[in-house]
C-alpha cells in the first residue's frame, strides 16, 4: 500500500526532510553545548584553582615565615636561636637550661604562636631528647628526656616539610584526657646550626585544618564539586568530603605534570578531574578538583530539555502540518480517482469540481473537459445508431421481396431489348441501380463517386418523366470522387426541387451540381436549379433551422430534405461541417455543403 499510495510517500517524504535534520541538528547541538559547558567549567575552574593555589601558598608562606623567626637575632644572647644552640650543648645540663630560660623560650614561642592565625600549637625540641616545649591551649610546659616525636627517616635532614592532616597529640607533654583531638596539618622545620646543615632542634608548628579548609571552599562553587589536596605520596592535606574514599585518581594525578586535566570514571567518580601544582622548599602539594559528569551537565541538560522540548512541539506542528499538507495535496486527487471509477462503472453525468489554478485544478478541468468530449462522442454514435436503425427499417418496409423485383426487372429489360426499346432497357436499369444502392444498408459511408452515380441514376428517370425537358450540368473535381460521404446526401436535396422547384409551366428545367477541392481544405458540393425558389420568410426559417442542435433535429424529425441531410451531417462530422441555403431574387435556390477533410471519416456499419 505504502508503494502505491502518493498520500504516504508524500508524508513520509515531508517528514523526512524535516525530522531527520531536526533530529541531526538537536544531536550536534546537544554535543555541542556539552562539549562548550564542560569547556567553559574546566576553564573557569582552573582559573579558580589558579586563583585559590595562591592564596594557599600565601597562607602557608604565612606559616613559614613563622617559623623562620626562631632565626630572628641571631647573634642576640636571649634569641630563641642562641638559646636553642646553647640547650643543644653536650655539656649542658638539661633541668638548670630549663629552670634559667623557661619564661624567655615561651616568649618566643609565644610570638610565633600568635604570628599567624589557625596555629593550634608549637613543639619544639632542643638537641637530642634533651628538652620539649609545648605551647597549647594557652598552656606552656616543658620536659626532659621525652621521645622524640620526629620522624625517624627525616632525623638529622635540614629540610622542612609538612605532614599531612592528622590529629593533634599531645606530644608526650599535656596529660589532659578531656581535651579534643583536632584536625591539624604540622609544618616542622629543622632547626640547623647557620651556616652549616647541622640540625640543632626541630620546630613543629600544628595548624588547625580549618583554615585551609575555609581556603578550600572558596574554590568550591557546588556542593556537588570535591576539592583535595594531596602531598606526591597521595597523603591528604585538605579535604571537605569524608574520609576512606576511593582515591585510586590520586596516582595518576601525582605521577602528571604540574597541572592538567584528565577524565576518570570508577565507582565512586565519573567526570572531570582538574589539578594544579603549589611547590615550594617545605612542601609539595597538589590542588585536585572533581567535577561529575552530573554537575557539569546539569546546565546543558537544562537547555537540551528546554531545546527537546521546542523541538518535540516543533516537529509535532512539523507533523501535523504534513500530514495537512498531504491531505489537502492528494484529496482532490482521491476525489477524482472516485469520479474516474464512477465513469468506469458508467455514469458520464458528473462533473468534477474544480478549485483553484493548480496542476491537480488544472487536470480536473481537463478531465471535465475529456468526459464532455466522451459524451459527445458517445451521444453521436448512439444518434448515428438510431437514425441508421431507422432508416433500416424504413429500407426493410420498402423491401417487398427484392429478389422477385430484381428478377422481374431483369426480364422486363430483357423483353425491351427483344422489342428494340434499348430507351426502356435504361430506364428499367436506373431503376434496378437505385434500388440496389437504397436497399444496401451495410454500407452507411460511401465514396463521393457512389453518391453521385446514385443521383444520377435519380435524374435519368427524372428527365423520362418530365420528356427531356431537364438539364442536368456537372462540375465535378476528379479529386472529389474516392472522398467518403454519408450515404443518401444528393439525392434528397436534389428532390426538392422536384417537389418544391420545378414549375411544368415554364417547360424547361435547370439542375447544376458542383464539387470542388480546390483549397485542399474542404469538399465544396453546391447544388443549384432554376425553380420558383422560396419567399424571404420561408428562407428565413430554413437558416434558422441550420443553426439547431443536432438533439432538436432529432427530436423533431423534419421530412425536409434539407433538415435530415444536415443532421446527419452535423451527426458524421460534429460542428465542423457547414451548410448555407440562398434563394436569388430572379428565381431559384442554391444549397452550398462544406464537408472538411481533414476529419478523416472512415466508412462505417
Amino acid at each position: 500500500m505504502f508503494a502505491t499510495s502518493i498520500r504516504r510517500k508524500l508524508m513520509a517524504l515531508l517528514l523526512a526532510v524535516t525530522v531527520i535534520p531536526i533530529t541531526i541538528s538537536m544531536i550536534i547541538s546537544n554535543f555541542y553545548i556539552k562539549n562548550q559547558v564542560t569547556e567553559q567549567a574546566i576553564h573557569e575552574s582552573q582559573k579558580l584553582l589558579s586563583l585559590g593555589k595562591n592564596n594557599i601558598s600565601g597562607y602557608m608562606d604565612k606559616i613559614n615565615e613563622s617559623s623562620l623567626d626562631v632565626y630572628n637575632n641571631l647573634n642576640a644572647s636571649n634569641s630563641l636561636y642562641a638559646l636553642i644552640e646553647r640547650g643543644q650543648s653536650l655539656n649542658m645540663d638539661a633541668a638548670e637550661f630549663d629552670l634559667k630560660n623557661n619564661m624567655l623560650v615561651y616568649t618566643h614561642i609565644l610570638n610565633i604562636y600568635q604570628s599567624a592565625k589557625g596555629i593550634h600549637q608549637i613543639y619544639l625540641e632542643i638537641g637530642s631528647d634533651k628538652l620539649s616545649y609545648l605551647l597549647s591551649r594557652g598552656f606552656f610546659r616543658s620536659g626532659i628526656g621525652m621521645p622524640s616525636e620526629w620522624p625517624a627517616e627525616r632525623k638529622g635532614s635540614p629540610v622542612p616539610f609538612v605532614q599531612a592532616t592528622h590529629n593533634s597529640v599531645n606530644y608526650n607533654l599535656d596529660w589532659s584526657k578531656s581535651v579534643k583531638k583536632v584536625s591539624v596539618f604540622t609544618l616542622k622545620r629543622p632547626i640547623i646550626r647557620t651556616p652549616s646543615n647541622d640540625v640543632i632542634g626541630y620546630l613543629s608548628i600544628d595548624v588547625q585544618s580549618t583554615e585551609l579548609n575555609k581556603v578550600c571552599k572558596q574554590l568550591t562553587l557546588s556542593d556537588q564539586e570535591k576539592l583535595y589536596i594531596i602531598d606526591r605520596e597521595k597523603n591528604v592535606i585538605c579535604s571537605e568530603n569524608s574520609s576512606g574514599e576511593n582515591m585510586d585518581w590520586a596516582e595518576k594525578v601525582a605521577a602528571g605534570g604540574e597541572s592538567g586535566v584528565m577524565k576518570w570514571k570508577d565507582s565512586t567518580f565519573s567526570g572531570i578531574v582538574i589539578y594544579d601544582t603549589i611547590s615550594a622548599n617545605y612542601m609539595d602539594w597538589i590542588v585536585v578538583k572533581q567535577l561529575p559528569y552530573s554537575y557539569l551537565y546539569e546546565s546543558a541538560n537544562a537547555i537540551r530539555t528546554i531545546n527537546t522540548t521546542i523541538i518535540i512541539l516543533f516537529m509535532a506542528l512539523v507533523v501535523v502540518a504534513s500530514i495537512f499538507v498531504s491531505y489537502h495535496f492528494t484529496n482532490p486527487i482521491k476525489r477524482l480517482i472516485g469520479h474516474i471509477n464512477q465513469v468506469q462503472a458508467g455514469n458520464f453525468n458528473i462533473v468534477v469540481p474544480v478549485q483553484g489554478r493548480d496542476e491537480v485544478a488544472i487536470l480536473a478541468r481537463r478531465f471535465n473537459t475529456m468526459l464532455q468530449t466522451i459524451k459527445d462522442l458517445i451521444n453521436r454514435e448512439y444518434r448515428l445508431e438510431i437514425a441508421n436503425k431507422t432508416n433500416q427499417l424504413k429500407a426493410m418496409q420498402a423491401q417487398i421481396n427484392p429478389h422477385f423485383l430484381y428478377n422481374a426487372l431483369q426480364s422486363i429489360g430483357t423483353l425491351a431489348l427483344q422489342a428494340q426499346a434499348p430507351k426502356v432497357y435504361s430506364l428499367i436499369t436506373a431503376i434496378a441501380k437505385m434500388m440496389r444502392y437504397n436497399m444496401n444498408t451495410s454500407e452507411a459511408i460511401v465514396p463521393f463517386s457512389l453518391e453521385l452515380g446514385h443521383a444520377k441514376a435519380y435524374l435519368e428517370l427524372q428527365k423520362q418523366r418530365f420528356n427531356d425537358q431537364l438539364t442536368v450540368v456537372y462540375a465535378i473535381d476528379p479529386n472529389s470522387q474516392a472522398i467518403l460521404v454519408p450515404k443518401m446526401l444528393l439525392q434528397p436535396l436534389i428532390e426538392n426541387y422536384f417537389k418544391h422547384g420545378y414549375e411544368k409551366t415554364d417547360g424547361s428545367g435547370f439542375i447544376r451540381i458542383s464539387a470542388d477541392t480546390t483549397d485542399g481544405q474542404w469538399l465544396i458540393i453546391q447544388i443549384e436549379d432554376n425553380g420558383s425558389g422560396v419567399d424571404a420568410d420561408k428562407l428565413l426559417e430554413l437558416r434558422r433551422l441550420l443553426h439547431r442542435s443536432t438533439a432538436t433535429l432529432l427530436e423533431e424529425q423534419h421530412h425536409i430534405g434539407i433538415s435530415n441531410v444536415w443532421m446527419r451531417l452535423k451527426l458524421y462530422y460534429d460542428e465542423e461541417p457547414e451548410m448555407s441555403v440562398d434563394s436569388p431574387s430572379s428565381g431559384g435556390f442554391i444549397v452550398t455543403i462544406r464537408i472538411p477533410l481533414h476529419y478523416g471519416l472512415e466508412e462505417r456499419t
